[in-house]
C-alpha cells in the first residue's frame, strides 16, 4: 500500500469525481481509477460507490476515509515536526508560490515585509528562498514540509486542497486581471473587444486573443469569464502560453488582447503602451477578474522567525 493511495483517496471523498479527483492530482483519470481499485483490493473490501454521481463511498469507505485521514495527519506533523528540528538553516524563510506572483506581487510585499521586521528581534537579518513552481508543484512543496509558507492564488471554483485542520490562510491581497490591449497611435485600442449584441459583422471578425492554458489558474478563470460573457464566437485566439510574462510580451508586440495581472502591467497602462481592451457599459463593467491571494501556513507552532514573519504579514496592507 503507497501513501499517495491514501492522499488520492482523501481528495476523491472531497471532489465527489474520479475526473476531479485524477485532475487535482495531476493524474490521468485512468491512473487514478487504476489507483483506486489497487487501494480497494489492499483494504479488502469495495470502499467507492461508482454507481452514484457525485460519487459515494460506501460504509465501508466512509470508516476507511477517517483511518486514512488519521493517519495522514498522523505522518504528516510527525515529519514537519522532525524536518524543524533538524532545519539545516533557521534564519531563513521559505516561500513556495507561483512565477505569476513571484514577479508581479512579491518584490514590493516582500519589501515592505523586510521593513516592518527590521527592528524585530527573532528577524535579525534574515533572509528568504523563493521557489517558483506550478500551482500543483508548489502546493505539494509546502505539504510536505520544504516550504514554510505558500503564497498562491485561490479562485473560486477552485479551492486550494489542503486541510483546514491543519493549515490557516491570510488574504494577502486581491489581484485584479484586466483585460488590455497594445494602443494605436491616437492612444485608442488596438485590439477593441465590444460587450453588445453580436452582428454578423462582428462574428465575421473575430478579434485576436492571447490565452493562457487551461492548467494554470489564470486561465481557467479567463475562459469562465468569457464564458458568461458569451464572447467565444468574438475572439479568434491565435496564441497560448503557460507563462503570463509571455503573454504580456505578446500583448506589448501588439498581437492581440489578453486578461494579464494589474500589478505585471501597471506601468504600461501609465505609459499608455497598453490601454484597456473593453468598453465598459458602466464603470463597475469593464471585463476586470478579481482573484484572491493567500498566504497558507501550518496551524502548527513554528519557529520564532517564521512566526515572526506570519505576524508581519497579517498586518502588513493588501
Amino acid at each position: 500500500m503507497h501513501i499517495r493511495w491514501l492522499e488520492d483517496f482523501v481528495c476523491l471523498a472531497q471532489a465527489g469525481s474520479l475526473a476531479r479527483a485524477a485532475e487535482l492530482r495531476n493524474v490521468t483519470p485512468p491512473a487514478f481509477g487504476r489507483r483506486m481499485q489497487a487501494l480497494e483490493v489492499w483494504a479488502g473490501a469495495p470502499l467507492i460507490d461508482r454507481s452514484a454521481f457525485p460519487v459515494r463511498l460506501t460504509a465501508e469507505g466512509r470508516q476507511f476515509l477517517e483511518a486514512a485521514q488519521s493517519a495522514l495527519r498522523t505522518l504528516e506533523d510527525t515529519r514537519l515536526a522532525l524536518r524543524a528540528a533538524h532545519r539545516a538553516d533557521a534564519s531563513t524563510i521559505s516561500i513556495a508560490t507561483g512565477k505569476t506572483l513571484a514577479r508581479s506581487m512579491v518584490p514590493a510585499w516582500l519589501a515592505g515585509l523586510r521593513e516592518a521586521l527590521r527592528h524585530d528581534p527573532a528577524a535579525a537579518g534574515f533572509r528568504t528562498r523563493l521557489s517558483t513552481f506550478p500551482m500543483h508543484d508548489a502546493l505539494a512543496m509546502f505539504a510536505e514540509g520544504d516550504a514554510d509558507f505558500l503564497l498562491c492564488y485561490s479562485p473560486p471554483d477552485l479551492p486550494v486542497m489542503l486541510d483546514d485542520a491543519r493549515y490557516q490562510f491570510h488574504l494577502a491581497g486581491v489581484e485584479r486581471l484586466v483585460c488590455v490591449s497594445a494602443a494605436d497611435a491616437r492612444g485608442a485600442p488596438l485590439h477593441r473587444l465590444g460587450t453588445g449584441k453580436v452582428t454578423g459583422k462582428t462574428a465575421a471578425r473575430p478579434v485576436p486573443m492571447i490565452a493562457y492554458a487551461e492548467t494554470l489558474t489564470l486561465g481557467r478563470m479567463v475562459n469562465q469569464e468569457i464564458a458568461r460573457r458569451k464572447l467565444a464566437p468574438r475572439l479568434d485566439v491565435i496564441a497560448v502560453s503557460d507563462f503570463a510574462e509571455s503573454v504580456h510580451e505578446m500583448v506589448r508586440q501588439r498581437m492581440g488582447l489578453a486578461w494579464l495581472p494589474a500589478r505585471l502591467i501597471a506601468d504600461d497602462l501609465r505609459d499608455g503602451r497598453l490601454v484597456r481592451a473593453i468598453a465598459a457599459a458602466r464603470e463597475d463593467d469593464g471585463g476586470d477578474l478579481a482573484l484572491d491571494i493567500r498566504l497558507y501556513r501550518p496551524r502548527a507552532p513554528m519557529r520564532p522567525l517564521a512566526e515572526a514573519f506570519w505576524q508581519a504579514a497579517l498586518q502588513s496592507p493588501r
